[in-house]
């Protein structure tokens, strides 16, 4: 599982917060990061993951952070996602001996002043530990800024669910957003693949095309970064509300 780094460009400054969609068999969160060059991945996102309790041996000598969350990646199946500022002149702490995924994340992370905040079992953003960078990025979003955040979840998701290529449920993406005052999504960066050029072309077509029904609020952090993976079977259909307004009348069979 070679890691390849992707990179988004041109982000803005973001806060935090996040937002689940329990609309079908995965996750849907719009997450605002604090950015300040470039949003990186370590290009696991549709690679086997290693269970958060299996220890294997870890041989990751201490290193520039990028390379090291790149080997790790390498080993675990997971995903990092972090702004490259926040990694440029940090150096990894040594990850050396039989561990699980955590344990060697936090050997890895030890003395660089970050740390991990999963977004899933396989994801994870790195986020500033020390409290005046925290304090930036945790404040708790407006009433406006959540309703707009789940506004978003809704418009996308059911812009995806219209074409069989894009719906969810088959694949994991992580996607940047950009949102004009018109509503209209006027840029969107995939950090890493589908799985499949195909599906990544017509996620980039469907995006391009979505315009939410109202512009941000005032003061709205972007990009947004969506990430949309897998959820475990038993839930109702996460296509079901875009799939009855196809209907005729919008009528439930």
């Amino acid at each position: 599982m070679r890691s390849q780094t992707k990179a988004v460009t041109e982000p803005d400054r973001l806060g935090y917060a996040a937002g689940t969609s329990g609309r079908g068999r995965f996750l849907l969160w719009a997450t605002p990061l604090t950015v300040a060059g470039a949003i990186a991945a370590t290009g696991h996102l549709f690679a086997q993951t290693l269970s958060a309790n299996t220890a294997i041996r870890f041989d990751i000598p201490s290193q520039s952070l990028s390379a090291a969350l790149s080997r790790y990646g390498d080993l675990t199946g997971r995903e990092a996602l972090y702004d490259t500022s926040l990694a440029a002149g940090r150096a990894s702490g040594e990850v050396l001996g039989v561990l699980t995924p955590n344990e060697a994340l936090q050997r890895l992370l030890a003395g660089t002043n970050l740390s991990a905040r999963f977004l899933s079992e396989n994801a994870f953003v790195l986020m500033p530990t020390a409290p005046s960078a925290r304090q930036a990025t945790t404040q708790e979003p407006s009433a406006a800024h959540r309703r707009y955040y789940g506004l978003i979840q809704e418009t996308v998701l059911d812009a995806l669910c219209q074409s069989a290529v894009t719906r969810p449920g088959q694949y994991r993406i992580v996607v940047a957003l950009w949102i004009g005052s018109t509503g209209r999504i006027e840029k969107s960066q995939r950090v890493g693949s589908a799985g499949s050029g195909t599906i990544d072309r017509q996620i980039d077509v469907t995006l391009a095309s979505v315009r939410l029904r109202e512009p941000p609020p005032a003061d709205f952090a972007q990009p947004i970064l969506i990430v949309l993976v897998p959820q475990a079977p038993g839930v109702t259909p996460g296509c079901a509300s875009a799939d009855t307004a196809a209907r005729p009348g919008g009528e439930t069979r």
